[in-house]
């Protein structure tokens, strides 16, 4: 993704998305599990092949669908499409809450307040830092990924259409300029953890609310080299990556496969976190 796409707002994050390969749309992938088995308050995610990335094509045309300002250079970082091994691992099954972090740190950063909303306003550190004291860790960049597919190819986790009502995203209620009216979610920024239907691992947010941290570098082509089992991308100019998308994306910023990338050291209205652990 060419950081060149943001918006006029925050100039330095993406407002767009990419979406999958469709070629791997029939492709077989592992069977959505659930929690079964999970520890509390996470979801157990199979062992198994999973398809990331995406065709940088579809993105471009997906984005001009429902925006005025789209460039195909936006959606180069997410090519090729790859099919990544990944040990069995658990992730939370929402965002980390204010009032979980304000638990464990202390403080609550956050811009807009409530025990139930997810914390945000959180610099990178500070995201692994809880996740270490609670005994988990930050998603890598592909398991984060493999989560938010819920186990399914589809362009956004819930089927290839965006609908109202699956993702807070900046729709109709956001209070931002670029905001898509065809759509309504009800959220003017943040919503509770669990507003919208999970995904077919149990998983809340992972398109929407806010964007979250994970542990990778950020690496233009990544992609096109490194390892195809486990990976964890290491960068050289000290960006981290958020996934996800958020309150103030396009709809095209919330599907599993966009990658944004972002200073390690931003606080953001917009950015929180979820942990995971290997089992």
């Amino acid at each position: 993704m060419d950081t060149s796409k943001l918006s006029p707002f925050y100039e330095r994050f993406s407002i767009s998305g990419v979406v999958l390969f469709l070629m791997f749309a029939i492709a077989p992938c592992a069977q959505a599990q659930g929690k079964g088995g999970a520890s509390p308050g996470m979801a157990l995610i199979p062992a198994g092949e999973f398809v990331q990335g995406g065709n940088p094509q579809i993105g471009f045309r997906l984005c001009v669908e429902h925006n005025d300002h789209c460039e195909r250079k936006w959606f180069r970082d997410e090519a090729p499409p790859r099919r990544i091994h990944l040990n069995t691992y658990e992730i939370d099954t929402h965002e980390v809450t204010q009032a979980e972090f304000k638990k464990v740190m202390g403080a609550n950063p956050s811009k807009f307040k409530g025990d139930n909303l997810p914390v945000e306003n959180v610099t990178w550190q500070e995201a692994d830092t809880y996740c270490r004291k609670v005994g988990k860790r930050l998603p890598t960049e592909a398991e984060w990924e493999k989560a938010a597919k819920g186990g399914v190819n589809t362009i956004y986790q819930w089927g290839n259409r965006m609908e109202s009502g699956k993702a807070n995203f900046c729709d109709a209620a956001c209070d931002e300029r670029w905001k898509e009216n065809q759509f309504q979610d009800g959220y003017e920024h943040t919503a509770p953890v669990g507003s919208f239907p999970p995904n077919g691992y149990g998983l809340f947010d992972m398109a929407g609310n806010v964007y979250e941290w994970v542990q990778d570098d950020y690496a233009y082509d990544a992609y096109r080299k490194g390892p195809r089992r486990n990976p964890r991308v290491s960068g050289r100019d000290g960006m981290k990556i958020m996934r996800g998308g958020s309150w103030v994306n396009y709809s095209t910023g919330v599907r599993p496969a966009d990658r944004t990338p972002a200073d390690p050291e931003d606080r953001l209205p917009f950015a929180g976190f979820r942990c995971a652990r290997p089992r």
